[in-house]
């Protein structure tokens, strides 16, 4: 009652803020939950590790006891 009447239809700024309270809680929120700082879960302490590890290849070695052919210059 003590503020300026409007034209019909026109919505003054504080009627806006007054009625904006009520219709915040019914609208979906854009962003989700904010996520959790701490670590996950993980395999509980105690529990045994039911994965083996993998299996990696060895490195090829070079075989030291056989000869290489000699060239052809140093017999001639």
């Amino acid at each position: 009652p003590w503020e300026q009447s409007a034209r019909p239809g026109r919505l003054t700024p504080a009627r806006v803020r007054r009625g904006f309270r009520g219709l915040h809680g019914k609208t979906p929120q854009p962003a989700g939950a904010p996520k959790s700082s701490t670590a996950g879960p993980g395999r509980p302490a105690g529990s045994k590790n039911r994965r083996r590890a993998r299996e990696h290849p060895v490195g090829k070695q070079n075989k030291t006891d056989t000869a290489k052919p000699a060239s052809k210059r140093q017999a001639a």
